[in-house]
């Protein structure tokens, strides 16, 4: 049997579809897989189209994004080493619900849905972690409908809010929280371009809610970012 490239067989030893998969499993997984080295924007898969495999990122980054009618670019899911895309989908037999491309230069290896449901039938005790996984999914795709039903300003503090349960750090001065983007990829993020970003940004500061520090905001009122981004601002 031909040898697995060590990254390769890192990255799907993390993914967390099957994460509790015995070695001997991933390792079959990792062997079935067509490994691809891609450059920054090359397509993935394309919203619409037959969902006949899905894939792991390997190396790099890749985003998960809806291109709207009118041009706008809606970011769904931003992936990295060890994180799928296109799972459930292709494990449903139907199409691709959205565009997937390479963020930056990257290595993706493709997995077809017999490969993880033969492992299932090997192994029948990871389909609660991939049941938990999918389902964990579907709640981040709800939760990101729930976030464009709200005004750039909302959308923006339920984002900052969020960042700052997960990546606060307390100074004398308040929360510091880092963006975790460049200002252009948090503008598509949020379904928004860099322009209106800046006035939300601008009017949180004006709020006194917080202050923009280069890529971090100094936050002063986490219960602000809360009521805004739960839709029941002032």
């Amino acid at each position: 049997m031909e040898n697995v490239r060590d990254d390769v067989l890192a990255a799907l030893r993390a993914c967390r579809l099957w994460h509790t998969a015995s070695d001997a499993g991933v390792a079959r997984i990792a062997h079935a897989a067509n490994v691809q080295q891609v450059a920054r924007g090359v397509s993935l898969a394309v919203e619409g189209e037959p969902a006949d495999r899905f894939g792991v990122v390997v190396d790099g980054r890749a985003r998960v994004f809806h291109a709207a009618a009118d041009g706008r670019v809606v970011l769904l899911e931003a992936l990295g080493r060890g994180d799928s895309y296109a799972a459930v989908a292709s494990l449903a037999g139907g199409r691709y619900p959205a565009n997937v491309d390479a963020a930056t230069p990257a290595t993706v290896a493709w997995v077809t849905r017999e490969a993880l449901f033969t492992l299932l039938d090997d192994e029948p005790e990871i389909a609660r972690a991939l049941i938990a996984d999918l389902a964990e999914r579907v709640m981040g795709l709800t939760g990101v409908v729930q976030t464009l039903t709200l005004d750039v300003p909302g959308r923006l503090a339920r984002y900052l809010f969020q960042r700052s349960l997960a990546a606060g750090e307390a100074t004398p001065e308040g929360l510091r929280v880092p963006l975790g983007m460049s200002k252009a990829e948090l503008a598509r993020a949020l379904g928004t371009v860099p322009e209106t970003l800046s006035r939300a940004l601008a009017r949180l500061r004006d709020d006194g809610v917080l202050e923009v520090r280069g890529g971090d905001v100094v936050v002063f009122d986490v219960g602000a970012l809360a009521r805004l981004g739960s839709g029941y601002g002032d």
